[in-house]
């Protein structure tokens, strides 16, 4: 019997095929993605432990290398290679993929190959936030279900139970936090008000350059409260942002910048949702940008000039053209 999985796995047998889900962004993609493919391989219930651990013969998980954020074509080609072999002991192997974005454009069309015509016996699980993160060749190769954000529910949960009120599990829960942020307020538990307060006190003492590094750094406060800031310098055209923080994004590794705009933009949606919430204003401006970071996500994504892209997203609308 299959294992119950949050996205609501089809009770009908599954043929070999690829699925992509969209999942919310505080979904734990590789613990979710582990018990999707679990349903899918259509083992003992003895499997059930050894998939959850990542260490089934049957389950390929395709990641990022250490230390990197992109999966490259050499690893699709060996998937492809032990896609070849029968399954070890379960009826059916999978492909689990937890960040399909993280495909590089050559491994993208390296797996779009064998998803056109996949071999007997093996089933692909993709996991992306959005449809338009990916080819759009590859997402037409693939059953779509779109996974409900019952997520923020667990995760508050998960922080209620390590201690926090609920005050404090919902203002964690509104942190575009990464894999292994919430483990870390869960095993050692903050004051959140006091954290936030010292991020923002540190971060208003700071220079341009140390905003744009609170941003793009590893402390999910810190970096919330930078980027929070950044929207509101933007919204007023902070022409220190505009240069020497224009610039000294540019100068970032692209994959890191393309999380850096991910996330600002979950912040900026935040912001708009947090007004709707509150009955407060016309969120025309606050909207427009958000489609400006996206706008700019997706130029980065597909190699576009770092410094123009990002000025073209920072510049308000109606300047030379530019940014509406």
């Amino acid at each position: 019997m299959n294992t119950p999985c949050s996205a609501g796995s089809p009770t009908t047998a599954i043929e070999p095929s690829a699925t992509l889900f969209l999942v919310p962004r505080a979904l734990d993609r590789l613990d979710d993605g582990q018990r999707l493919a679990l349903s899918r391989i259509g083992g003992r219930p003895a499997d059930a432990s050894l998939a959850l651990r990542g260490g089934h013969p049957d389950v390929l998980e395709l990641t990022p290398p250490e230390k990197k954020e992109r999966i490259g074509i050499d690893q699709v080609r060996e998937v492809i290679r032990l896609a070849q072999f029968s399954p070890v002991q379960a009826k059916r192997k999978v492909c689990l993929i937890p960040r399909a974005e993280a495909l590089t454009p050559e491994a993208a069309n390296a797996l779009l190959k064998i998803l056109e015509e996949p071999p007997r016996n093996v089933a692909f699980v993709l996991l992306a936030e959005h449809p338009s993160d990916l080819l759009p060749t590859v997402v037409s190769r693939c059953r779509t279900i779109r996974v409900p954000p019952a997520t923020l529910d667990d995760a508050i949960r998960r922080l209620r139970e390590a201690g926090y009120g609920d005050a404090d599990a919902s203002s964690l829960v509104r942190i575009p936090f990464r894999d292994g942020d919430l483990d870390r307020w869960t095993e050692t538990r903050i004051d959140v008000p006091a954290a936030r307060e010292t991020a923002r006190r540190e971060l208003r003492g700071g220079s341009i350059v140390d905003l744009v590094g609170a941003a793009l750094g590893d402390d999910p406060i810190r970096r919330y409260e930078a980027l929070d800031d950044l929207i509101a310098r933007i919204d007023a055209g902070d022409p220190g942002l505009l240069t020497v923080g224009v610039r000294t994004l540019a100068a970032q590794d692209r994959q890191d910048l393309e999380r850096f705009l991910q996330e600002l933009l979950a912040v900026c949606f935040e912001r708009v949702r947090s007004s709707l919430n509150a009955g407060r204003g016309d969120v025309t401006s606050s909207l427009a940008l958000c489609a400006a970071i996206d706008r700019g996500h997706r130029s980065i994504a597909t190699y576009g000039p770092p410094e123009a892209v990002l000025l073209s997203m920072m510049l308000p609308p109606g300047d030379d053209g530019i940014g509406g």
